[in-house]
């Protein structure tokens, strides 16, 4: 255990984030209004970030052989920390980011990243005929069906297989799951985030939108999303959270005063949030690192992502126009 820690020691101080203005912002669009072309790419570039041979791993943390591992392992390694915590949707913001700039990066995608506007496909119709779903393994994520075992049925995800475990070690091989859910999907509904629009607080906004719209998207589509460690494996992981940064900037901007505004926790008190953190990375392991002085998050707050990217603080994820993500949602 001690040599994981020294490991994470080492990769908090060791990365300083780089500064470049943001002239042209990058297009955050929804999935529906993208054309098959842009899916097919987008599908494309998620497919090579999941390839050794095409995104080799540069960190080989917790095992990674490939970047998209190494987004998975960024995760798991820090579940309590950034779950149910004040840094709960900044980590997140800059996680999205990171995630474009592997695409981009490492595969070459060169289109508008998705989000999956939960909202208006709850307000149209079931979870079944939302605009992710479609018959054309090239441009969407399948039917949304499984086979007996759980495993998705069709898409162009069925062959992708994980391994990792909630304890960053590595064991039997599981595939992509869905178990949808129309209960947990009408809780993603537009009268509900409404209402977390409605407070001023950042700490009661974070816990409202962390709250049901979050959890509901997950538990919507269910199997692999359900896991609150494992989830990043879903490739609908990443359009699930950029929509919640969206509605995030959407309420930021409704105040200025927004953009400077955050509270809340450090540490997950939550009984599943402590069971999911690995024994190996325990509090202490992060704590000293946090540049917070304290259990109270802080424009300060350092946010990590386990070496594949620089470490950043909180104050810099804080507006989409900031030099770090520098984004404009559609």
């Amino acid at each position: 255990m001690a040599k994981l820690i020294t490991a994470v020691a080492v990769y908090l101080w060791g990365f300083q984030a780089v500064s470049a203005a943001c002239t042209n912002p990058t297009q955050r669009k929804p999935w529906n209004v993208l054309s098959i072309a842009e899916k097919a790419e987008y599908i494309n570039s998620t497919l090579c970030l999941m390839d050794p041979a095409q995104a080799p791993s540069k960190t080989q943390y917790a095992g990674s052989r490939t970047r998209w591992d190494e987004l998975q392992v960024a995760h798991i390694a820090q579940v309590q920390f950034i779950h149910g915590v004040g840094a709960f949707l900044p980590w997140h913001r800059w996680f999205m980011t990171v995630h474009e700039n592997l695409l981009r990066q490492e595969c070459g995608y060169k289109g508008p990243i998705p989000y999956w506007n939960e909202q208006e496909d709850q307000a149209a119709g079931p979870l079944t005929a939302a605009s992710i779903w479609g018959t054309d393994p090239a441009a969407s994520f399948g039917t949304g069906l499984t086979h007996q075992d759980g495993c998705i049925a069709d898409g162009p995800f069925t062959g992708v297989r994980y391994d990792v475990n909630i304890q960053l070690e590595r064991g039997a091989e599981k595939c992509l799951a869905y178990d949808l859910k129309q209960a947990q999907f009408d809780l993603v509904s537009q009268d509900i985030v409404d209402a977390c629009y409605s407070l001023n607080s950042y700490d009661d906004f974070n816990n409202c939108l962390g709250g049901t719209p979050h959890t509901s998207g997950h538990y919507a589509i269910g199997g692999t999303m359900d896991d609150v460690s494992l989830s990043p494996a879903d490739p609908l992981f990443f359009m699930h959270h950029t929509n919640l940064d969206r509605l995030w900037w959407q309420w930021q901007s409704k105040d200025v005063s927004r953009l400077t505004d955050i509270g809340g926790r450090n540490v997950a008190v939550g009984g599943l949030l402590v069971q999911a953190q690995p024994k190996s990375l325990p509090v202490e392991a992060f704590a000293p690192f946090f540049g917070d002085s304290g259990n109270v998050t802080t424009l300060d707050h350092i946010m990590w992502m386990a070496g594949t990217a620089d470490n950043i603080t909180i104050g810099e994820v804080m507006d989409i126009n900031s030099d770090a993500i520098c984004v404009e949602y559609l």
